[in-house]
């Protein structure tokens, strides 16, 4: 798609940026470093008892040792083996798209919005996992393939999707836009040609994989919701009026022809 002011990726949309050919040190330092050091801060959740002792302090039951029952790397058991995993492949995706893919200029103050807004979403998929070990049963024998239950594997699933399909749709739109063949056209290929936002059906995907892997449907659902309601109240109205004032009869012909905005033939 063509550029415009992009809202955050993360993704609280009413932050707006102003596209440019290279952006802020010190603000995509911030990025990159703040979302490559919330894998470990998970890690700390688990391990150093930080997410018991939260859930404990509000009435909820959680205990250490299943969080490190069973086969797992680095003193953590399966289930909480994998969300960590999950949660630095999700930084690393984020840390290089801050670095050879971005094109905006990036504050502090909104790369820290990004950061937090990411941070907190996994420090709560990692307290609800904790919980999950500790009110329902999982088995703690045999390899780490025997300890991953079906809502793991679905949640591995959709996170490999979504973050495939966010990474395709922006390296796509990349290389549309640097084809001088393309100057002040909206890009219609690939991915764009299904959906008008790609990158955002894609997070979404693995925003709802990590939670599903933590075990609780319920807490699956509620994210999925408000991480839709967030991109289509607030991101994709906001991109819509730009795109709309800046493209005109284009854009109205791209919506036309791609009817949906976030889920096709759904939303």
């Amino acid at each position: 798609m063509a550029s415009y002011e992009k809202p955050v990726p993360g993704r609280l949309n009413h932050l707006r940026y102003t596209p440019v050919n290279s952006g802020s040190i010190p603000g995509i330092a911030t990025y990159a470093l703040g979302r490559l050091s919330d894998a470990p801060l998970q890690y700390f959740m688990f391990t150093q008892g930080w997410a018991v002792k939260a859930l404990t302090a509000v009435g909820l039951r959680a205990s250490n040792i299943l969080i490190s029952a069973g086969p797992g790397v680095a003193g953590l058991g399966p289930i909480p083996t994998l969300l960590t995993g999950m949660y630095a492949v999700a930084g690393l995706h984020h840390g290089y798209w801050i670095l050879f893919r971005n094109s905006y200029t990036w504050t502090i103050d909104t790369s820290l919005t990004v950061v937090v807004y990411n941070a907190v979403v996994n420090t709560l998929n990692t307290l609800v996992a904790v919980n999950a070990l500790t009110s329902a049963p999982h088995p703690i024998l045999g390899d780490f393939v025997d300890c991953i239950g079906w809502k793991q594997w679905a949640g591995l699933a959709l996170f490999a999707v979504g973050i495939s399909m966010e990474t395709i749709a922006e390296e796509s739109r990349k290389r549309f836009k640097k084809d001088p063949k393309n100057k002040g056209k909206i890009d219609d290929t690939g991915l764009w040609s299904f959906v008008r936002h790609p990158n955002y059906l894609g997070y979404t995907l693995w925003r709802t994989g990590i939670t599903l892997a933590t075990g609780s449907l319920p807490a699956t659902g509620v994210l999925t919701v408000l991480q839709i309601l967030s991109f289509t109240t607030q991101g994709i109205p906001g991109i819509t009026a730009y795109m709309s004032q800046r493209y005109g009869q284009q854009w109205t012909d791209y919506t036309k022809r791609v009817p949906s905005a976030l889920i096709p033939g759904i939303l």
